[in-house]
């Protein structure tokens, strides 16, 4: 009985799978793209005072970007931090802000980039004029992070022919 359903439905008597297999690339499969070769990266580190106070879940997430690639960690915070959009957009800030340096001041291309190593360094830092049994500090963060990444050539523009 299906199989006549079929036939008065596709008139073309096509066989056709739903779940066709893609192409295998490296982002198909969801393999995290590679370092490459030692003498094509370079480093550079940002230190970024953050004057909020980071939840216990920020500073998993942060802690968790060691030798990841900047893509995959922009997507970590966009899927973990989304029912707390403020913490979300401020740490997003603090990866963009660094990201976009490179990119205008070494023309770094954002797929090239990966993060090796993020710190975070707490500090307190209490109001001297109050007595010090008052428990008023002003708390903020200290997030340093190694960037790694890829310095190619741009591209040069072709002269136009007339």
């Amino acid at each position: 009985m299906n199989q006549i359903l079929y036939e008065r439905r596709c008139k073309c008597k096509e066989e056709f799978s739903i779940t066709k297999k893609r192409k295998s690339t490296n982002r198909s499969q969801g393999k995290p793209f590679l370092y490459p070769d030692s003498n094509e990266i370079t480093s550079k580190t940002f230190q970024i005072k953050y004057e909020r106070n980071l939840s216990p879940i920020a500073k998993l997430l942060l802690n968790s970007f060691q030798n990841k690639y900047l893509y995959y960690a922009i997507d970590d915070i966009l899927y973990s931090l989304k029912s707390n959009s403020i913490e979300r957009d401020n740490i997003l800030a603090v990866l963009y802000s660094p990201v976009i340096s490179l990119q205008n001041n070494i023309s770094v291309n954002f797929f090239d980039i990966w993060i090796q190593e993020i710190y975070i360094n707490e500090v307190s830092k209490a109001n001297k004029f109050l007595t010090n049994k008052s428990s008023n500090f002003e708390s903020f963060s200290y997030i340093t992070i190694k960037f790694l990444y890829k310095v190619t050539t741009p591209n040069k523009k072709q002269e136009s022919l007339w």
